[in-house]
């Protein structure tokens, strides 16, 4: 699991910035343009080598940097690392150090240094501190666009043309390619995570020669294609967890985990991942929604999750000088943002409109 990340000088983060993340549940706020995105890939590139390099017996430096750039090229879609330094003018590099904690892994022994400069030639990423020990337990990013219903093209597309697709999205679809695991196989916990989503679908999910399938009793199976929307990415997780791609120790990432779905079934959502944290998952998601923090807020201090450790990521865009960063275990704790004192005003305005006196 993901400890701590420390960056300076990467795209829209010229300073020096400490983000901390809880083993339960991390919640990154912010508008369009305030770095979510940007900040949730960069950990899972970390992550997935992370875990990764722990497949490799005697890891060597050169190696694992080229293995460490390709990662990053692959995860944010770009051809060149100098990319991802800030634009700010004073920045000519970027300094990343990040901080992991793995089963059989003792405290301090996976942390990791890297940074890489503008104008370099010969080799772009130089690792400056290497991980006595690499982490085991994966890291899984379920991206905003749908890929369900269209998952043989980007299957095809990602092994004849891989520059086409971010890493991110060719990590999921290699993920849904594994087969489900017996029902047996699954912990209590995680079993009953798969038994809330498919209640909330309606029927089982699976997936038959590279096509994924939803199964309601009494019914002829329905293909993915034909399901609404949100309820796609709801039966990505459950097709996750019903192969054990996301298990006890996984890192999971959901960048706008609300888009799509009806507000009505946002309060069955937060249910699902506050189950996933109970079953040691570490859950990462971005949103900038005032409808799903306040859900979160309000079943993070309900009885079976007062043990469910939390961190709330504010960021907020400034006017020349990068994303303003605030931080807590409440979300009263975080600066005022822009994105959500929008809906704040709105709901405000829409108050006075209704309680304006009849003439």
């Amino acid at each position: 699991m993901l400890r701590e990340l420390e960056i300076e000088g990467v795209t829209v983060f010229p300073n020096k910035e400490l983000f901390s993340f809880v083993p339960g549940m991390n919640i990154i706020v912010g508008g369009n343009g305030s770095g979510k995105s940007h900040l949730m890939k960069l950990c899972y590139a970390i992550t997935r080598w992370m875990s990764e390099g722990g497949e490799r017996e005697l890891p060597e430096l050169r190696g694992e940097e080229q293995r460490l750039l390709q990662q990053l090229q692959r995860v944010f879609g770009i051809h060149d690392i100098e990319e991802l330094i800030s634009q700010n003018s004073s920045n000519s590099s970027a300094h990343i150090r990040a901080s992991m904690m793995g089963e059989g892994v003792p405290e301090g022994c996976a942390k990791l240094n890297f940074s890489f400069r503008a104008g370099e030639s010969a080799s772009q990423l130089g690792i400056q501190q290497m991980p006595q020990r690499f982490v085991r337990e994966n890291s899984i990013f379920i991206v905003p666009r749908e890929q369900l219903s269209i998952y043989p093209y980007y299957v095809q597309a990602g092994k004849n043309y891989p520059a086409l697709l971010d890493g991110a999205s060719w990590g999921l679809c290699r993920a849904l390619a594994q087969p489900s695991l017996d029902p047996h196989e699954l912990s209590p916990e995680l079993g009953c995570t798969l038994s809330l989503i498919e209640e909330l679908l309606g029927g089982r999910i699976y997936r038959q020669q590279g096509k994924f399938y939803l199964q309601s009793k009494g019914q002829s199976p329905i293909q993915f294609n034909l399901i609404a929307e949100g309820f796609k990415r709801l039966g990505t997780l459950g097709l996750l967890l019903a192969n054990g791609s996301v298990r006890r120790g996984t890192v999971l990432f959901w960048d706008e985990p609300e888009m799509n779905i009806n507000a009505a079934h946002l309060p069955d959502l937060v249910s699902i991942m506050l189950s996933l944290c109970r079953a040691d998952v570490q859950v990462v998601l971005s949103t900038h929604s005032l409808f799903l923090l306040r859900e979160l807020v309000i079943q993070l201090n309900e009885p079976q999750n007062a043990k469910l450790s939390r961190y709330y990521l504010g960021l907020e865009p400034t006017q020349g000088d990068g994303v303003r960063v605030s931080c807590g275990q409440e979300l009263v704790e975080l600066e005022q943002l822009d994105s959500l004192q929008a809906e704040i005003e709105q709901a405000d305005r829409y108050m006075m409109m209704n309680h304006q006196p009849m003439d």
